[in-house]
């Protein structure tokens, strides 16, 4: 589409995803705001004119499969376009069209360009937009905090639009976190100045045209010779790291060394760890990179002296790259945390009553001190790095599981698994707790200490393993029993233990029980209980428990070493068994072993994730695999092979043997090293085969 008018107004045309925007073969919608005079004519804004234009489809729609959003409007183009059709469309004539937009009538202004004419009827609005000038990227990141999920439904919008606008007019101007901007909406509530971060505007002058921005531009010196997925990669190491990487020094150099050093600076800050902290994700800093890197369209370069054919089958080639490299990953990884659901319900972000207030800074911001989520550390170990990685790792097989499991006849189970938690409680208000994904999943609550109704953690310890269990098991419902104030508390609370076991086995009726603490001595109480709910539940239900962390200085501690539980020891991220574990007893032929050193989870009374070490967070880890596989495993219909056998998993025998095929031996005889990673990246009758094959054989 052509942005000419004879004056300069300002244009804002709201980016959206493919969901968002209705669907037809014939018909493309605009949906924008127009500044009701020229911006160079008056010194403030005085109206925005909320404006949807339909226009024929000039080519055909691109045949890539794109992601959902589940709650977006799922209405047809065509259905606008009858809307429109009936009712009296006048004809807007040359130079009318600003006398329309100026007219300030507050309702929305429908145009349709029908054999050639413009046409045009009002309707009443759908968004109450505040008339003052729109919010830039760049002053929204540098104030205020967005979430994992406000930044990957941000990001993905904008690279989709890039990807769609690719070869348009819309693309021959600026995009950045500059002229990204956001508006400020009121509702019928009376509610004002709300900005939504999943609703960005390209905010563009009519008349906007800037060579830098055309598709290629090879001037000398340029590292980078395609400017529009540049400028989409700096964005997104923005909107990653949480601010702008401003520029404005550099504006006196020449234009070669201007571009290379945005483009330098973006490198750089993808490279750091610590700017990224809980948003390194593999696939969006895959996106990153694809963007920055300069060989990217390699496979199909601008070639000057080609020929018009030539040169739109290269710019073919380029986009469809574009949408793989860039865009695919994005969608796939909103897909896999299952963001894409309900996006639009994401709370605004609350905004001054003067946009004035917001300044630029000259330094990395700090968020404001209650929306802080982020360790202050500067710098995390080398085992903290690597225990970070272990549990992306882990998140990316369970987000592989829940995307193949539709495409080969997995069903969702009945009744989702559910994990007990037997420690401190939890911290409710910790950061980790409101995130979406996982505010819905803590189903029980029971304390045994004082008796509250409430949700609390007085030492941080339940509230650590809590949050591992939820990240490791994504679909299992938790429940929490808090039978300690603390740690140190639990040689008191035996009975507290034996009553949580019984609770959790007869009234949530627990699938796992994990219990990340020990005795030295054996406490009949809750051997009696275990027992009583391993009879009860016909060996249908499976017990974890910490194994000991005093090294070689003690034995394996009780319940570890009950016979009906198992037992779980920590290795590092490698796999190599620490020196706090208890040595394996004599007529034990195998022990297993899983993450438990410098394992980041949410802690009480913080705003930061803690690292911690220790047979007892091994424990959750375990259990949250355990229970993961028990989802995959209960999602099998009768169609498929073992399905007789699959209710074996949920016993001790059952949990072992399929342990023992995913583990890996380690340097030490009978320690075996505990993963999903033998499950990664294969196909389904081979993942299920595995499984499957081991419960047959029991």
């Amino acid at each position: 589409m052509t942005k000419q008018m004879q004056r300069e107004h300002l244009v804002c045309l709201l980016l959206q995803p493919p969901a968002q925007q209705a669907t037809s073969n014939s018909l493309v919608q605009f949906d924008m705001l127009f500044s009701s005079t020229p911006f160079w004519n008056e010194p403030q804004l005085s109206h925005w004119q909320d404006i949807q234009l339909l226009v024929p489809s000039s080519s055909s729609t691109s045949n890539k499969k794109r992601a959902r959003f589940a709650d977006a409007d799922g209405c047809d183009k065509d259905d606008h376009a009858n809307t429109m059709s009936a009712k009296q469309l006048l004809r807007v004539d040359q130079g009318q069209f600003c006398s329309l937009i100026g007219l300030g009538a507050d309702w929305r202004l429908c145009l349709s360009i029908q054999e050639g004419e413009l046409l045009h009827c009002f309707e009443p609005l759908k968004q109450i937009v505040e008339h003052t000038p729109g919010i830039s990227l760049a002053k929204i990141l540098s104030n205020y905090y967005l979430t994992a999920r406000m930044k990957l439904v941000l990001a993905y919008i904008i690279a989709y639009s890039v990807w769609q606008y690719y070869d348009s007019d819309w693309m021959k101007t600026k995009w950045t976190s500059e002229t990204i901007q956001f508006m400020r909406e009121s509702n019928t509530s009376g509610e004002k100045g709300k900005l939504f971060t999943w609703k960005p505007y390209l905010s563009v002058h009519s008349n906007d045209e800037d060579p830098q921005c055309y598709e290629y531009h090879k001037a000398a010196g340029i590292v980078h010779a395609y400017p529009r997925i540049r400028a989409l990669g700096i964005m997104l190491v923005e909107i990653g790291v949480g601010f702008p990487l401003h520029e404005d020094e550099k504006q006196a150099q020449p234009l070669a060394a201007r571009v290379n050093s945005e483009l330098f600076k973006a490198f750089n800050y993808a490279k750091d760890e610590k700017r990224w902290k809980d948003f390194d994700y593999p696939d969006y800093m895959s996106a990153v990179r694809h963007c920055l890197e300069p060989d990217t369209f390699d496979q199909a370069p601008y070639v000057e002296e080609s020929s018009t054919r030539e040169w739109k089958e290269a710019l073919k080639q380029r986009r469809n790259i574009l949408y793989d490299k860039v865009v695919f990953p994005l969608e796939d990884l909103l897909q896999g945390t299952k963001w894409m659901d309900d996006f639009t319900k994401i709370a605004p972000l609350d905004m001054p009553s003067k946009v004035t207030a917001i300044q630029e800074p000259t330094v990395v911001p700090e968020y404001p001190e209650e929306r802080r989520v982020l360790n202050p550390k500067k710098k995390r170990t080398k085992n903290e790095r690597c225990a970070s990685e272990w549990l992306l790792r882990l998140k990316g097989f369970n987000r592989e599981l829940a995307q193949v499991a539709p495409a080969v006849g997995l069903k969702d189970p009945s009744r989702r698994v559910r994990i007990a938690v037997l420690d401190t409680g939890y911290d409710d208000n910790a950061p980790f707790f409101f995130l979406p994904d996982v505010e819905g999943r803590l189903k029980g609550w029971k304390d045994w200490i004082d008796g509250s109704d409430q949700p609390r953690d007085l030492h941080g310890h339940g509230t650590h393993l809590v949050s591992l269990v939820l990240k490791c098991a994504p679909d299992a419902d938790i429940y929490v029993a808090r039978i300690a104030e603390s740690p140190n508390k639990l040689l008191d609370s035996s009975k507290n233990v034996a009553k949580a076991i019984s609770w959790a086995s007869r009234e949530w009726e627990a699938d796992i029980i994990s219990m990340s603490f020990g005795f030295a001595d054996e406490q009949p109480c809750i051997s009696d209980a275990i027992r009583e709910a391993v009879y009860e539940r016909k060996d249908s239900i499976l017990f974890f428990a910490a194994a000991s962390n005093y090294g070689a200085n003690d034995r394996e501690m009780f319940p570890a070493r009950h016979d009906s539980v198992i037992s779980i020891r920590g290795t590092n991220a490698n796999g190599d068994f620490e020196d706090f574990n208890p040595p394996k007893s004599q007529d034990e032929v195998a022990v297993f072993g899983t993450l438990g050193l410098d394992v980041p989870s949410a802690w009480a009374n913080s705003d930061y994730d803690e690292y911690k070490s220790g047979t007892s967070i091994a424990t959750a880890i375990a259990a949250g695999i355990a229970g993961s596989l028990l989802g995959y495993i209960s999602s099998h219909p009768p169609e498929k092979p073992f399905y007789n056998v699959k209710y074996r998993a949920w016993t001790r025998r059952g949990m072992l043997v399929i342990f023992r095929v995913l583990s890996s031996n380690t340097l030490k005889a009978g320690y075996l090293y505990l993963t999903t990673w033998d499950l990664i990246g294969t196909s389904e009758d081979v993942r299920w085969a595995k499984l499957g094959g081991a419960l047959s054989e029991l």
